[in-house]
């Protein structure tokens, strides 16, 4: 992944260090997400399900999910299931099950 896609462009130089320095282990979490996607099926998966799936409740691996959903691996549903807050969530699945 290019590391430019991993920062803002009006992001301190801090956050491109940060994003050089981190290269290799997004990619391994976004292999990671991607699995968890493909092993989901077509019940597919909302953040917060990722989020408690991987017991990581940052933006971590909502972070991974979205950069794979610009690269057209992850894709949207027009599904959406309530968390416990009670809140709907798009449902998210591996692209060989958008339907």
């Amino acid at each position: 992944m290019n590391v430019v896609q991993l920062y803002r462009r009006h992001d301190p130089d801090t956050s491109r260090e940060a994003a050089e320095s981190i290269v290799d282990e997004l990619t391994l979490l976004q292999e990671d997400v991607l699995a968890y996607a493909k092993d989901r099926g077509p019940l597919g998966f909302t953040d917060h399900e990722l989020s408690r799936d991987f017991h990581c409740f940052g933006s971590t691996y909502r972070s991974r999910r979205s950069e794979l959903t610009k690269l057209g691996k992850i894709v949207p549903t027009t599904f959406r299931r309530k968390m416990p807050s009670g809140r709907r969530a798009i449902v998210w699945v591996h692209k060989e099950y958008d339907i």
